[in-house]
C-alpha cells in the first residue's frame, strides 16, 4: 500500500485554525464497491498531554487501485487539552492514518502547506517536516483585560434591559397562551402536554426566553439549581474514605459496579455510596439534586459507567478523583469526538468527558481509540481489563448459569442454541428499532435442523417485538426483557449479530459467530467503526437471509478469525480485571498514580 497527503490550506484566524488535506492511497484491492475509508487522525502533543482527534473527510472516492479522500473542517486550538488547557505550553501536530489493517502515528509527510493564511495574534507556528509546532501567546488568547471588562460590562447590560422588558411583558405572554389554548390562535405542536397549565406555563416561558434572550425552561432551572447546590456542598471538606458509584444505565448495582462493590467489601473503612436512576436533570427531584451534588462534592473518588451529563455541569474538585469504568469491552463502534462532525457526536468545544482521571478498557489497543472518543489523553486510559468479564473464567459460575437456564427452560436441553442478538438502529434510545421482517423467525427455523433452537435478545433500547410463528413456539424463545446477556454465553452454541460489542465477550468463549449485516455501507456511513469492519470481526459476514441460512447449515464461521481478535481487544485474560480496576480505584482514594499502566 502506498499514500500521498497534502495539506492544502491552513489557516489561523484568532484561536481557530481552518485545515484542508487531501490524500491518496494505492492498493491493488480497491475498487469501486469498496467501503473502508481512511481514517486520518490529527495528533497534538504539548509534552505533558497529547490528545487525537479525528480528521473530518467529506469526500472518499474509490476508483480501480486508488482511493482518493480530502476534508476541509475548522479546529478550536484553544480547547484541545483539558487538564493542561490554562498553561497555553507550545505544542506539535502530527497526523496517524488508518486503513484496512495499516495504521501508522505520525506518518512521515511533509506539512507543509500549500496556501496559509494566519493573523499572528494567538498562535504562531513553524512546519517542521512532519509535524507542525504551534506556539500560543497566552496574553493574546486571554484578551486585554480591561478591554474584556468593557464587552462583557455592556453585553451584561443589554441582557438586563431585555430581560426586564420581558418581565413587564409576561402577562401578555400568559394571555397569548390562553388565546392559542383555546383554539383563539392556533398553539405550536411542541406544547402538548395534556395539563391545561402546564402548556400555558411552558408557552410563557418559550416566549419570555425569546425577548429577554435569557433562556428559561424546567431544564435550565434546575441546572441552576445542580449548580448552585453543589457550590454549597463545597465548602464541605472532601471525606478522604468516601467512595460514590453514580450510573444512568441501572437501577441495581450490577454489571462492573457489582462486581468492583463485592471486592471492596475487603476494606471496611471505605464509605460507599450508589446513585442509580436513568433521572436526566429535568427529571431529578430536589432530593436527588441534593443527594447527587453533595455526593460528587465530598467524595475523594466518582465512578461512572457510562456518559453522565450532569457530572459535566460541575467542576469537580481538584482532589476528587473521576474514574469512568465504560461499559462497553473493547472500541467497535464510533463514539463521543471520534463522531466529530456526524449525528450525535460531540462538538470539539464540548466539556463532555474530558474531565475523566482515568478511563478503563480492555486492552493496550483501545487506549487510542477511547482517548480519541473521550477527548482525553492517553495516559488517562488503562488497560486493567473489563470486570464483568471475570466471571468467563470462573468455571463454577459458568456452570452454575447453565444449570439456571436450563432449569428454566428444560426444552432446550441437549439442543443447539443459536443466540439472536443484533443492536439497534438509529441513534439514541428514543428513536433505537430494528427492523424486526429483515429476520425472518419462521424461515429460519423451517430452514435449518430440527435440533436448533432459537433464544431471540434484542438491545434493551429496543421495543419492537420480534415475531415468533405459533408453529415454532417450541423452537423460539424471547429474552429480551430477561436474563443478563453475558448468562446466556455459556449455553450459546452459535451467535447471530450485527454490530454489537457482544462479540468482544463471545470472542472470550470462542463461540462461533455469524455477523448478518445487511446495511453494513449504510451503518459505516452513520455511525462507522474503530476498525475496518471486513477485516477484522470474528466471523463470518452474510448480507442476505439466504446467506445467513445457509452459514448455519454448512457450519461456515470462520472460527480461526476468533483468537486473532480476542488477542487485539484482551491484554489479559486471567480473571482478575476486578482486582486490577479496585487497585485502581483504591490507588485514586490515596493519591497514588495507578501502577505502570498510566505509561503502557
Amino acid at each position: 500500500m502506498k499514500y500521498q497527503l497534502e495539506v492544502k490550506e491552513l489557516l489561523i484566524a484568532e484561536n481557530k485554525m481552518i485545515l484542508t488535506i487531501m490524500g491518496t492511497i494505492e492498493d491493488s484491492k480497491i475498487n469501486s464497491h469498496f467501503i473502508s475509508k481512511p481514517k486520518l487522525v490529527l495528533h497534538f502533543n504539548n509534552g505533558q498531554e497529547d490528545r487525537r482527534i479525528p480528521f473530518v473527510l467529506s469526500n472518499v472516492v474509490h476508483v480501480d487501485g486508488k482511493c482518493y479522500f480530502s476534508g476541509r473542517y475548522t479546529y478550536r486550538l484553544d480547547l484541545l487539552f483539558w487538564k493542561t488547557r490554562e498553561d497555553y505550553l507550545p505544542f506539535e501536530m502530527y497526523l496517524n492514518l488508518g486503513f484496512e489493517d495499516f495504521y501508522s502515528e505520525r506518518i512521515d509527510v511533509d506539512l507543509t502547506p500549500v496556501e496559509t493564511l494566519y493573523d499572528n495574534k494567538c498562535f504562531q507556528y513553524i512546519v517542521k517536516g512532519n509535524h507542525i509546532l504551534f506556539m500560543p501567546n497566552k496574553r493574546a488568547i486571554k484578551h486585554n483585560p480591561v478591554a474584556k471588562f468593557v464587552v462583557t460590562f455592556f453585553f451584561k447590560l443589554f441582557k438586563v434591559i431585555y430581560y426586564f422588558i420581558a418581565i413587564a411583558m409576561i402577562p401578555l405572554f400568559f394571555c397569548e397562551a390562553i388565546n392559542k389554548s383555546f383554539g383563539i390562535k392556533k398553539m405550536p405542536a411542541r406544547f402538548n402536554d395534556e395539563n391545561l397549565f402546564m402548556r400555558l406555563l411552558a408557552y410563557t416561558f418559550w416566549r419570555f426566553s425569546n425577548v429577554s434572550t435569557v433562556k428559561v425552561s424546567l431544564w435550565t432551572v434546575k441546572r441552576f439549581i445542580f449548580k448552585r447546590c453543589y457550590s454549597f456542598f463545597k465548602l464541605f471538606k472532601i471525606k478522604s474514605n468516601k467512595l460514590t458509584f453514580i450510573s444512568l444505565r441501572r437501577d441495581d448495582i450490577s454489571g462492573n459496579f457489582a462486581f468492583v462493590y463485592d471486592k471492596l467489601k475487603e476494606y471496611p473503612d471505605l464509605d460507599i455510596h450508589f446513585i442509580l436512576n436513568d433521572h436526566t436533570i429535568t427529571e431529578m427531584s430536589l432530593g436527588e439534586i441534593i443527594d447527587f451534588t453533595k455526593s460528587c462534592a465530598t467524595s475523594k473518588v466518582v465512578v461512572l459507567d457510562e456518559f453522565t451529563p450532569q457530572i459535566h455541569y460541575i467542576n469537580l474538585r481538584e482532589e476528587t478523583k473521576l474514574i469512568q469504568l465504560w461499559h462497553a469491552c473493547g472500541a467497535f463502534k464510533t463514539f463521543g469526538f471520534t463522531r466529530l462532525s456526524k449525528p450525535k457526536g460531540s462538538p470539539q468545544p464540548t466539556r463532555n468527558h474530558r474531565s475523566y482521571d482515568y478511563v478503563t478498557v480492555s486492552s493496550t489497543y483501545c487506549k487510542k481509540c477511547h482517548s480519541e472518543g473521550f477527548g482525553i489523553a492517553t495516559d488517562n486510559v488503562v488497560a486493567t481489563g473489563i470486570p464483568r468479564t471475570d466471571v468467563f473464567f470462573d468455571d463454577n459460575y459458568k456452570q452454575e448459569a447453565r444449570n439456571k437456564f436450563y432449569s428454566e427452560h428444560p426444552d432446550f436441553a441437549g439442543k443447539k442454541i443459536v443466540l439472536f442478538a443484533p443492536t439497534f438502529r438509529g441513534m439514541v434510545k428514543e428513536t433505537a428499532f430494528y427492523p424486526t421482517e429483515m429476520f425472518d423467525v419462521g424461515e429460519v427455523c423451517k430452514r435449518i435442523p430440527e435440533d436448533y433452537v432459537i433464544i431471540i435478545k434484542h438491545h434493551p433500547f429496543v421495543n419492537d417485538v420480534q415475531p415468533i410463528p405459533e408453529e415454532y413456539a417450541d423452537r423460539v424463545i424471547d429474552l429480551s426483557e430477561d436474563n443478563e446477556l453475558n448468562d446466556l454465553l455459556f449455553v450459546t452454541d452459535v451467535i447471530i449479530t450485527d454490530y454489537s460489542s457482544l462479540v468482544f465477550e463471545a470472542s472470550l468463549l470462542d463461540i462461533p459467530m455469524v455477523f448478518y449485516a445487511f446495511d453494513l455501507e449504510k451503518y459505516i456511513n452513520q455511525r462507522d467503526f474503530y476498525f475496518d469492519f471486513k477485516l477484522y470481526v470474528p466471523g463470518k459476514i452474510v448480507y442476505s437471509l439466504d446467506q445467513l441460512i445457509d452459514c448455519i447449515n454448512e457450519r461456515d464461521f470462520c472460527t480461526e478469525r476468533i483468537a486473532p481478535f480476542a488477542d487485539m481487544f484482551f491484554d489479559k485474560r486471567d480473571g482478575k480485571s476486578t482486582e486490577r480496576v479496585v487497585k485502581l480505584i483504591t490507588d485514586a482514594m490515596n493519591d497514588i498514580p495507578y501502577g505502570n499502566e498510566k505509561n503502557a
